[in-house]
């Protein structure tokens, strides 16, 4: 069967550019999969097209914004994944239009689509109350007890996403002083945390009971599950899950999020870090965003630093001159003494 020109691009697109010159990772290689798929599926779906026999010459403009549509109607995806989706796509025609400068002004009308505007979701967290009662949770005289206290320390501390503590190997860390992990972020952007005195004490005392130390285990995996395989997102998922279930049921007088997951810990971490006072570009570079406008989302979410920030400027303007409603029942009489 004759190879179409969509298929041709998308293959190199997926599998040549974005990982060999773009460099990006893995999960936002699949994530630009999935929404291809989708397109795939709508087109042969609603528009009656075959995959093997979609060309360029049946997408336009008008045909993006229809399979948006559809994504949301009919797929009933959120607008943050909606969103998602269309930046997969002008990922793809600006590659296309490189390749191919016959198609350049289609390209450039599928790449004016703009993304919809939404509500931003507020950032949960958790109090330091609350994070101290989550850690007592796991039993730390059992083996197990210790690796998912690590694990969600670990988490909270290196404010690591959870992928980036999945792929943690014995190599990255260092337990002399001072203690620091590497972590290998997106786009195979690696750098380098501090961890505090406790947490590396934890992290020795698991390494040491797990045998990590011995010769020729420095590319083993720092946590695994009871098959000696690496963790997945869902097993460490289930693991806080558990522990914040328990957490919640012991502590019923103290207010929890509704929910928790892995990342809620590394906002937790973010947000623990500006009430100390640590400056927002130092913030930046702890979890390893790429600019410091992504790390200002904390700043504009953080309510007790604008609660600080307008106490320090607030000005008192009651003045102490107004006569109270109680020192006459007469309201005529009042109004008559307080203009004068």
């Amino acid at each position: 069967m004759k190879q179409t020109d969509f298929a041709r691009l998308l293959t190199y697109f997926l599998s040549k550019f974005l990982p060999g010159q773009r460099n990006v990772s893995t999960n936002t290689i699949k994530s630009y999969r999935d929404a291809f798929k989708q397109l795939l599926l709508y087109m042969s779906t609603e528009c009656k097209i075959k995959p093997e026999h979609l060309s360029f010459s049946a997408i336009n403009s008008e045909t993006i914004k229809d399979f948006l549509l559809w994504l949301e109607n009919i797929r009933n995806v959120s607008i943050n994944t909606r969103n998602q989706r269309l930046a997969a796509i002008h990922s793809f025609y600006r590659y296309v239009q490189s390749e191919c400068p016959e198609m350049l002004f289609e390209c450039q009308k599928i790449i004016g689509i703009p993304f919809k505007k939404h509500q931003l979701q507020i950032i949960k967290h958790l109090t330091q109350e609350n994070l101290q009662l989550l850690l007592k949770q796991p039993n730390s005289t059992t083996k197990r007890g210790i690796r998912d206290l690590a694990i969600m320390v670990m988490l909270y501390d290196s404010g690591a996403r959870i992928q980036e503590l999945i792929d943690l190997k014995v190599c990255d860390v260092r337990i002399s002083k001072p203690s620091t992990i590497t972590l290998t972020g997106k786009g195979n952007k690696r750098r380098i945390i501090p961890i505090m005195s406790k947490t590396r004490e934890l992290l020795e005392k698991y390494m040491n009971l797990e045998h990590l130390f011995e010769n020729g285990k420095q590319n083993y995996y720092i946590f695994h599950n009871s098959r000696n395989q690496p963790f997945t997102r869902p097993g460490i998922t289930y693991i806080l899950k558990k522990y914040f279930a328990s957490a919640k049921r012991l502590n019923s007088d103290i207010v929890f999020p509704e929910s928790i997951n892995p990342h809620m810990l590394r906002h937790t971490k973010a947000f623990h870090l500006l009430e100390c006072g640590i400056n927002i570009i130092y913030i930046r570079d702890f979890l390893g965003h790429v600019n410091v406008t992504t790390t200002e989302v904390y700043l504009r979410a953080d309510t007790e630093i604008k609660r600080k920030a307008l106490e320090s400027m607030y000005i008192n303007v009651v003045s102490q001159e107004i006569p109270e409603w109680h020192e006459d029942t007469d309201l005529l009489n009042w109004l008559q003494s307080f203009c004068k």
